[in-house]
């Protein structure tokens, strides 16, 4: 008859390779034990001898404390029945665990014994890790016998510089080190070389320890068949609802019906999403997007968790990337313009007549950096927050005084103000200005220039003969950086 086994034996067997644990401890590989036991019709490991369970699983898995000190979060890649993430969760309860296991009935025991040993802080991941996975963890350990190139090779994308990768290995390791890429050879460095003899055994092993020296991590957003593993929501028909609530804001209409705006630049989305998080609503992104800066994957991993990153099929991404940036679009509310009430703030209240929206955000971002205190958009002006005003003001259209105004026509009407100077080539030299305390600035539109009327106040910026104007945004800036000049010499 078979002798059965007992807590007893397994405490003498960890007892004889020099360990002493708690009680706790203990019954914890114990009830393991009896879970693998009762489970091993479901291929979970070829061992089945008592003492081949206890030494070469538990004992080996436990031995790694005792030769190195472990990251505090982990990704045990291919751990089977739960080598050696389990056991190093039973003797470091602190150590953050992640198993992955791509196999069904062996992630269905892991959930069991995650559940029976109420072990906190440990998940599943019921993958293989691939370049599609991304963790954040400190460190990877792995028993499985791919070699060592390949499993470095999925994991160098996620890994944080100076990560840990942890190879338990059988004593002939030397074939895998010299088969090094020459790519991974760059991204890790091999620390530490550890041969050990699990003690009163003849089980020769081989502990090899990585490092990585490589900065870089990118993580790679693709529309998965389990949708409930992709990263976002996956949208991959142009009849979809909030695809085509998206698509409307390419357009002023969509713009002023919505009330939302499509920013485009890494720049611009990083800035607005740490100054101005209440509005930012969405963010964009296309199946086959891959990022590797911090800042950009840090938004798109909050949007995640907000349940507002939406992942686009290519094809419906590029129809709304009207820049061709192929990165992250943001959408944000923009916020209310309100109607100018004729008084005039102090210093420069500049109105705006511009029909190109680049010429529109380009001037807004130059009144906002010489300090304009109104600035008045024209009925005439193209939107302030078109796609392309947004892009050529560089954000600055959200931090601006905005006021809407009348049209041109009502400015040069029978009560037009003395307090306006306007921007025209046969004004008066503006260097002979002297601006008062408060008046308005209006350059002309683009092409037909100013009314006649308008002409009478006119100021001129000096060039060459051989020009025969300025770019209307960029002679409107230089206006506002003298005007800003001689306020400051004036104070």
């Amino acid at each position: 008859m078979k002798r059965k086994s007992t807590p007893e034996q397994m405490r003498a067997l960890f007892e004889k390779s020099g360990f002493r644990l708690r009680d706790a401890e203990y019954s914890a590989f114990w009830k393991y034990y009896l879970l693998l036991r009762e489970h091993e019709d479901e291929d979970l490991t070829r061992l089945r001898n008592f003492e081949d369970i206890i030494i070469k699983h538990f004992i080996d898995s436990a031995y790694v404390t005792e030769l190195i000190e472990l990251p505090p979060s982990l990704l045990d890649i291919g751990t089977g029945a739960g080598f050696p993430g389990i056991p190093l969760k039973i003797l470091k309860p602190d150590l953050r665990l992640i198993l992955s296991e791509g196999r069904k009935r062996r992630v269905s025991f892991l959930s069991t014994v995650i559940d029976e040993l109420a072990l906190q802080d440990a998940s599943l991941y019921p993958h293989m890790v691939s370049e599609h996975s991304f963790f954040d963890v400190a460190g990877v350990i792995t028993r499985a016998l791919e070699p060592v190139d390949k499993t470095l090779s999925r994991i160098a994308h996620f890994l944080p510089e100076r990560g840990t990768v942890i190879f338990m290995k059988g004593p002939g390791a030397d074939e895998e080190l010299s088969a090094l890429s020459e790519e991974i050879r760059s991204t890790f460095s091999l620390t530490e070389d550890i041969p050990y003899t699990l003690p009163n055994t003849a089980y020769d092993r081989r502990l090899l320890i990585f490092r990585k020296t490589s900065p870089e991590r990118r993580v790679l957003y693709r529309i998965l068949r389990d949708q409930k593993e992709t990263i976002g929501h996956p949208i991959i028909s142009g009849q979809n609802k909030t695809y085509r609530d998206i698509r409307k804001l390419v357009d002023v209409d969509g713009i002023r019906k919505h009330r939302k705006a499509i920013i485009a630049g890494r720049k611009q989305i990083v800035e607005m999403t740490r100054d101005f998080p209440d509005r930012c609503e969405a963010l964009i992104i296309y199946d086959g997007y891959s990022e590797n800066d911090k800042e950009i994957n840090d938004a798109l991993s909050d949007f995640s968790q907000r349940k507002s990153l939406y992942l686009l099929k290519k094809q419906l991404y590029n129809d709304i990337d009207t820049f061709k940036t192929k990165d992250p679009l943001l959408i944000a509310r923009i916020p209310d313009i309100p109607e100018w009430d004729g008084s005039l703030a102090r210093g420069c209240n500049l109105l705006i007549p511009f029909q190109d929206p680049n010429n529109v955000g380009a001037v807004i971002r130059s009144a906002v950096g010489f300090g304009v205190s109104r600035i008045i958009l024209l009925r005439e002006a193209a939107h302030p927050f078109h796609p392309r005003a947004i892009r050529s003001s560089g954000g600055a259209v959200f931090r601006a005084p905005l006021s809407a105004g009348p049209g041109i026509v009502e400015i040069t009407g029978p009560d037009m103000r003395a307090d306006i100077f306007t921007l025209d080539q046969r004004g008066v030299n503006i260097d002979s200005i002297i601006f008062p305390e408060q008046f308005l600035l209006l350059p002309g539109i683009e092409g037909p220039g100013l009314p006649e009327p308008l002409r009478a106040n006119a100021i001129a910026i000096p060039i060459a003969d051989s020009i025969e104007s300025l770019n209307a945004a960029v002679a409107t800036s230089i206006a506002l950086y003298l005007w800003r000049r001689s306020a400051s010499e004036d104070r």
